[in-house]
Formats: C-alpha cells, sequence, structure tokens
C-alpha cells in the first residue's frame, strides 16, 4: 500500500521519470520518513563505492548521485506534505479492512451443521431485536465485565454456542435472560453501537420472537403442526396421552437390529408423538410391523405405524408427475394406542335427541293423513283410543325399515373388524332434523386396522348393505303400494311431491313403480301428496339416510374410503372440493333439498369432520377392483342425493 501511495505522489509531482528502481523505493517508510541512501546509491550506482576507476569518471558519478540524493529529498518533502492526508485515509481504509475481517473470518461450522447453514444462522441472530440477542449472549454466560456485550466479530461463535447448548438452553433460563436484557435496555446501559432500532417497542417485539423460542417454534414448525393436525384425528393426541420420549427410546432400541429398519436422522416430534425416517430392511411392510412387535415390550402403551410422512406435502414429492394423489416418503409414526373416543356423555346424548327426531319424524309423515289427524282431534269428545293404536302401528311400520338398514349396516362394520381384529365403539346414532329420521349410526375406531384395504373394506361394507337394504324395503313398499286397496292407500303415511324430488334415484324408482314413466309423479305439483306403504316410506328416507353416510367428509364411511383410496392428503382435497360442493348447494337448490343438505353440512361440520385414525400400515395401495366398487357405491349416493 505505501508503494501505492508513493507513485500517486510521484505522479503527481510529474517525477515518474525518477529512475530509481522500485525495490530501492521500498526500502524506506514513509510513515516513519526514514530510507537507507546508501543502499539506494549502491543500486544505482554500483561503482561508486567498489570501483577506483578514474577520477573524473568517479566525479562524475558522485554528481550524478548528489543530483538524484537531491531528488529523493524533494520527493521526502512532497511526501511529508501530503502525508497529513493520507494518514487519516489510511486509517479509515484500515479500520474497514478489518471490521470485514471479523465479520467474515468465521470458524469451522459446529458438527451437525452445513456451512451454508450455519452462514444463514448468523445472519438471522444478527437480524434479531437488540434484546434477543443480548439475552442469547447473557443465557450462554458470555457476558462478563469485559465483554457485557456482543460484537459482530462475536456473532458466529455465538451461534455455534447455541448449537452446542441447544439442550440446556430451558425456558426458564431464557426467560431470565431475556429479562435481564431488556432491564438493561430499559436504563440504557449499553454501548451506543447497541443503540440501534426503536428501543421504545424493544419490549413488544422482543416477548413476540421469545413466545416462538420458547416453544421452539418458526413458521415452517406452525405450519407442519397444522398439516399434521388437519391429516391426523384429534383422538390421536389427548391431553395427557401423547407419546413421550421414553416410548421413543424403547422403539430406537428396537430399531437397533439394522435388518429391521436403518434410521436416518434424529426423530421428529409432533402433535401426539414422533415421526422416525429410514428404510424398511425387510422385504414387505407387514413383515415390517411384525418385527417391530416382536421387539417391543407386550405390555407397550404405544404403537407403530408405517405411513407417508405427515411432516410433507404429498404435492411436493410426487411419485409420477401424472399422479393426482402422491405421497411422501414412508416413515414410522410413533403414537399411543389409546386412540378411543371421548365424551361418553355426548355420545348418550347425542343418541337419546336421534331417537326423538326418529320418532317426530314418523309421528310427521304419518300425521299427514287427514282423517287420522281429524280423529286425533276428536278423541276426548268420541273416548276412542283406539286411534293410538292406528298411529302407533303406522309409525312402527315406517321406522322398521330405517332400523333393520342400520342394524344390517352395523352387523357389516362388526363383521370386517372382527375378521381383521380391531376394535371399534358401540355405534352413536346421530341427530337430524324432520325431513329425515337421524343421519344413521357413527361407529369409531378405537384401534388400528391392520392396513388400508382393511379401512376400506371397513367402511365399504356398511353402506353397501344399508343401500342395498334400503332398495329392498323401497321397491317391496311401492308393490304393497300398487296392490293395496284404496281404503287401505287412505290409512298409508304420506310424503309430498317435494319430498319425492329430493332424490334422483329414489324419485325416479318411484315414477317407474308408479307412475310407469319418468315424470308421472315427480312432475306433479310439489305440494300434492303422495301415499305409500310405510316400507317405501322408510325405505326411500333410509336410502338418503345410507347416501349421506357415504359422503366424504371426516370420519365418516365415505371419508374413510376416500382416505384408503386417495391417502390422507389425497383425502384433505377430496374432502374440502365435496364440503364447498355441499355448501353451494345450500344456497342454490330448492327449499326441501337444500333444508336436508344444509342439516347435513352442520352436522358433518361439528360431529364427524375428524380425520380416522392411521392404520398399522398405509403405504401399500387398495387394489383396482376395491376402487372400482368404491367409484360405482359413490356413484350411486351421488344419484341418492343429487335432487331432480
Amino acid at each position: 500500500m505505501h508503494s501505492l501511495k508513493l507513485l500517486i505522489v510521484a505522479v503527481v509531482f510529474g517525477v515518474i521519470q525518477l529512475s530509481v528502481p522500485l525495490e530501492g523505493l521500498q526500502q524506506f517508510n514513509p510513515r516513519s520518513r526514514s530510507y537507507d541512501k546508501r543502499k539506494i546509491a549502491s543500486r544505482r550506482f554500483p561503482t561508486l563505492l567498489s570501483s577506483q576507476n578514474d577520477p573524473d569518471v568517479l566525479e562524475k558519478e558522485l554528481s550524478d548521485a548528489k543530483d538524484a540524493i537531491g531528488r529523493l529529498d524533494a520527493l521526502k518533502a512532497a511526501i511529508k506534505e501530503e502525508d497529513a492526508d493520507l494518514v487519516p485515509l489510511s486509517e479509515k481504509v484500515d479500520k474497514i479492512e478489518n471490521e470485514l475481517n471479523d465479520l467474515f473470518v468465521t470458524p469451522l461450522s459446529p458438527e451437525g451443521f452445513s456451512l451454508a447453514d450455519y452462514k444463514l444462522s448468523v445472519l438471522t441472530f444478527a437480524q434479531l431485536p437488540i434484546s434477543i440477542k443480548l439475552g442469547l449472549y447473557i443465557a450462554l454466560g458470555l457476558s462478563t465485565e469485559v465483554a457485557p456485550y456482543p460484537k459482530a466479530s462475536d456473532y458466529p461463535e455465538i451461534v455455534a454456542q447455541l448449537h452446542e447448548q441447544r439442550a440446556l438452553l430451558t425456558v426458564d433460563k431464557i426467560e431470565d435472560s431475556v429479562d435481564q436484557a431488556q432491564t438493561r435496555l430499559k436504563n440504557r446501559s449499553m454501548p451506543k453501537s447497541m443503540q440501534e432500532g426503536d428501543v421504545d417497542n424493544v419490549e413488544e417485539k422482543a416477548q413476540a420472537i421469545v413466545s416462538e423460542l420458547l416453544e421452539g417454534k418458526n413458521v415452517d414448525t406452525l405450519q407442519k403442526e397444522n398439516l399434521v393436525k388437519q391429516v391426523l384425528g384429534r383422538v390421536t393426541r389427548k391431553e395427557d396421552n401423547s407419546a413421550t420420549a421414553q416410548d421413543l427410546d424403547v422403539l430406537l432400541n428396537a430399531l437397533n437390529d439394522k435388518t429391521v429398519f436403518a434410521v436416518r436422522g434424529d426423530a421428529e416430534e409432533i402433535p401426539g408423538g414422533y415421526i422416525v425416517r429410514g428404510a424398511n430392511r425387510k422385504e414387505t411392510v407387514k413383515e415390517l410391523i411384525n418385527s417391530i412387535d416382536s421387539k417391543v415390550p407386550s405390555d407397550w402403551d404405544a404403537q407403530v405405524s408405517y405411513i407417508s410422512d405427515l411432516t410433507k406435502k404429498g404435492f411436493e414429492t410426487p411419485e409420477s408427475p401424472m399422479d393426482p394423489f402422491p405421497v411422501a416418503d414412508p416413515v414410522l409414526l410413533l403414537l399411543k394406542k389409546d386412540v378411543s373416543p371421548e365424551s361418553g356423555f355426548v355420545r348418550i346424548l347425542s343418541t337419546a335427541i336421534a331417537l326423538t327426531t326418529t320418532l317426530y319424524f314418523g309421528l310427521n309423515v304419518c300425521a299427514n293423513d287427514a282423517d287420522l289427524s281429524a280423529k286425533l282431534a276428536q278423541v276426548g269428545e268420541s273416548g276412542d283410543f283406539t286411534i293410538f293404536d292406528q298411529l302407533s302401528s303406522q309409525i312402527f311400520q315406517v321406522l322398521v325399515p330405517v332400523a333393520v338398514t342400520q342394524i344390517v349396516h352395523q352387523l357389516g362394520h362388526s363383521a370386517i373388524a372382527t375378521k381383521d381384529k380391531f376394535k371399534i365403539s358401540a355405534p352413536v346414532l346421530v341427530p337430524f332434523t324432520a325431513q329425515l329420521p337421524n343421519l344413521g349410526f357413527r361407529t369409531d375406531i378405537k384401534s388400528s386396522p391392520p392396513n388400508l384395504t382393511s379401512l376400506f373394506d371397513f367402511a365399504f361394507i356398511g353402506p353397501f348393505l344399508g343401500l342395498t337394504t334400503s332398495l329392498v324395503f323401497l321397491l317391496y313398499g311401492l308393490l304393497a303400494t300398487t296392490s293395496a286397496t284404496p281404503e287401505m292407500v287412505q290409512n298409508f303415511p304420506a310424503l309430498s311431491v317435494a319430498d319425492i324430488r329430493v332424490s334422483t334415484l329414489g324419485g325416479s324408482i318411484v315414477d317407474f313403480m308408479l307412475g310407469g314413466s319418468n315424470g308421472a309423479i315427480t312432475g306433479q305439483e310439489l305440494s300434492n301428496v303422495l301415499r305409500l306403504h310405510p316400507f317405501a316410506v322408510g325405505g326411500f328416507v333410509s336410502l338418503l339416510v345410507q347416501a349421506f353416510e357415504l359422503i366424504p367428509l371426516g370420519s365418516t364411511d365415505g371419508g374413510r374410503m376416500s382416505l384408503a383410496l386417495f391417502g390422507r392428503t389425497g383425502n384433505v382435497l377430496v374432502g374440502g372440493t365435496v364440503w364447498f360442493a355441499i355448501f353451494l348447494g345450500t344456497l342454490f337448490l330448492d327449499n326441501a333439498s337444500k333444508d336436508i343438505l344444509l342439516g347435513v353440512w352442520v352436522v358433518n361440520n361439528f360431529a364427524q369432520n375428524d380425520m380416522e385414525i392411521p392404520s398399522r400400515e398405509e403405504v401399500t395401495n387398495v387394489d383396482l377392483v376395491r376402487g372400482f366398487a368404491g367409484l360405482s357405491l359413490w356413484f350411486v349416493a351421488i344419484l341418492a342425493i343429487v335432487p331432480f
């Protein structure tokens, strides 16, 4: 740098023609103002000191040397004159260089920390509010009387210490340290270099960031947690019933045998349990699950499932660019075994209300009989109470198909649960409004099915048997209606044409059986009343109830089928689309259909909006035959639900 300064001065004063070699000029220090004239002269004029030649030559060379030395003296004076301006500039440049060195000459990244992540962490730390930086500096025990505040050059070391001591930084320790930092800030007892920023609002900013630091959450973490909560049922994260660190230790000890599962990286805690990533070393997933089960204690109250990674959106790691429902890499999911439903009182209350709405429905359709209503009004005067026997008989006949259909539906569920050895809860009736008796049974799965195929079979068989039974009752009732005498028909319960039109499938069957053509019945005035055999009425409404149970929302049978066919992320997409479609239906359909859809939408939002619990393995796809059967059943359900 000094040689460069010398050259600049030389150019300014026009002495660049000086023939003294550059290596000679480097023999002096401009700041010390001293140099060795003898060395310079000896290199430019080698004969001056060592040769004993002609006196005339020596005299001439001596004259030239004096002239050169004079020029050097002039140059020295010029340097001295300009140095007053150069020295402050030089000091500023040196200071900047030193500061840059402090910032960019960082130590090696800590173990387990990539260099890129380390640099990003240092930059992130530098951008934290003053109180957070100071609080973490204090928490690490780095704040001393000599160095009470962190400097920019300390940031890399602070980040390294945070990484190494992360297990020791407890909630209380961080809170106390940040409190100390805020006290210093309020007292303004810090150097000016630390007083940058809005000090008045530093406490509010600090509290906002500390609240995240204390819970160990950032934006990515919160997104992952929300995604997990979206695709796992609430019963998997019941209060005081989450998988513990001890449960994780049991699992990891079982996985020490690398022939079972090769663990990759650290386990990740999620709401309700843990995720362990790695590779399956067994030939099949069933062998993997069985091997793990054989290596853990028999009385272990936790369990492991092998499913797609819940912390990654499946759409980010598609198996195929054309796959509409891609899945993430499979992982081991550790949860507690107890996933039984809560709120037993609510379940009892729901059943009681549903029985009431069912009886009200039967009374409502039977009371449409004008003669029956007139007789009921005259009971007090006539004293003839036999009318109640007639009313009870009609209500009973209407509700028989409703009850039988639900029982058959439930027997189908029980058969699959028994076959595949998983537990289910007692059925709970879901209440509804006057348009339908109820929304059927809700049967919770209390222990994990072995796989998605088992889950599909469980979800499919109930509605399939229920729809089939409903159609049988409907057809039988319509045949009984056509063969009944006019006197008998007058005593049948009644449905309005508007009620019949809420179902394309049911209405079409009524048209065909009673009118012989499409629209013979459903094309009449909406207020017209159609008297049908009680089994026809019960079969018709049961058809709707079974179809609504196939809606792919939450933990309904339709939601379980969707989960089995499309995976958890795909099920979320399907459920969201159906939810929005039902909501639009409540806005644009006619009154009868609107009321039913609105009731279904509300009930599913509050009573059946939870995702089903995980199966033991959710990696093996359901076969194509079952997939086709599921789509066919959904098609029938759509025909039953969509109005004319």
